[in-house]
């Protein structure tokens, strides 16, 4: 599969953008407008198709679930709100991001707005048993999350916490609510307890292999098609996987190298450059890359004796290739 073939280029991508429009409102409101701004265009709302392709996996439909991966799209969206704001991104998806278009305080209302419209999406259609259970699996996710943008605070600065911490916080920033949207589609497709078991196991592997993509795309990947600042995570100070990857591989002057960067004070365009150096010397960009594949490997293996995972298996593929 080449890596042009994305989440979006699925058939349920005007399906889903249309429950996000229904949810949220036409912009009627400030509120309306800067949760909307948030939300189109849409990025690659992986999420979302997870949770439909999951429930066509086990034999279900995309009525069924559209109405819940639209709550989790506006759920995961609203993260990226509160994201943008503790690491002063200015732009999300190519574009201002809303603290920078709306401003600060109007930015944290639209990521709570965006989180109540997600919780009514979530509990708004379905049979209750089956409700419950998804929005329990999906809320223990999200608890998983703020956990890991917790963690993701305290390890700043801290080239010595170890990649094992690291691939923890990957494990609930993103991998969580990956898993939770496959199992919480294919629950309210209902599935047996096999299936959406798997299919959790699935959405967790494809989550890790996605997010250290997302690690490396800095690295590795123009700005410019990124839609983010490649300087962000040394600006931040923010140990990500392919920096401790080579801060353990590297010699005793490029770990020095890595260390100046990560105490503070450096401008970010240099510290971005002297970083790059050092991942590039140590192999670390390459190792990164063979742990994702590893992971979209491992997330293939999960799919097995399901009735229909084409879909899914592609989009393992692509989280692994990714190039943006």
């Amino acid at each position: 599969m080449s890596v042009a073939a994305t989440p979006a280029d699925d058939t349920c991508i005007p399906l889903l953008e249309a429950e996000l429009l229904r949810r949220v409102g036409s912009g009627d409101s400030l509120l309306e407008l800067a949760c909307l701004d948030a939300l189109f265009p849409s990025g690659k709302l992986l999420r979302p198709v997870l949770c439909v392709e999951s429930a066509k996996a086990v034999g279900g439909t995309a009525d069924q679930v559209l109405a819940f991966a639209a709550g989790i799209e506006c759920l995961h969206v609203a993260s990226l709100v509160h994201d943008d704001i503790i690491d002063q991104d200015p732009v999300r998806r190519g574009r201002a991001s809303t603290a920078e278009q709306y401003g600060l305080a109007e930015a944290l209302v639209a990521g709570d707005g965006l989180s109540m419209a997600g919780i009514a999406a979530l509990l708004g259609a379905g049979p209750a048993e089956r409700v419950l259970h998804a929005a329990r699996v999906t809320v223990e996710a999200l608890r998983h999350m703020c956990q890991g943008f917790m963690r993701e605070t305290e390890i700043r600065g801290d080239l010595t916490c170890g990649v094992p911490t690291v691939l923890d916080v990957m494990q609930a920033k993103t991998a969580a609510l990956t898993g939770a949207a496959c199992q919480a589609g294919a629950i309210l497709a209902g599935a047996a307890p096999r299936q959406h078991q798997a299919l959790r196991r699935y959405g967790e592997r494809l989550g890790m292999a996605f997010q250290i993509r997302d690690d490396l795309l800095p690295y590795t990947t123009d700005d410019r098609v990124t839609g983010k600042t490649a300087t962000s995570d040394v600006a931040n100070l923010q140990p990500t996987l392919p920096v401790l990857l080579a801060y353990e591989a590297a010699d005793e002057t490029d770990r020095n190298r890595l260390a100046a960067v990560f105490r503070g004070g450096t401008d970010p365009v240099s510290a971005h450059r002297d970083v790059l150096s050092v991942l590039t010397r140590t192999g670390a960009l390459t190792k990164a890359a063979r742990m994702a594949s590893s992971c979209a490997g491992q997330a293939h293996t999960e799919l097995a004796g399901l009735p229909d995972s084409t879909r899914l298996a592609e989009l393992a593929t692509s989280a692994a290739d990714r190039q943006h």
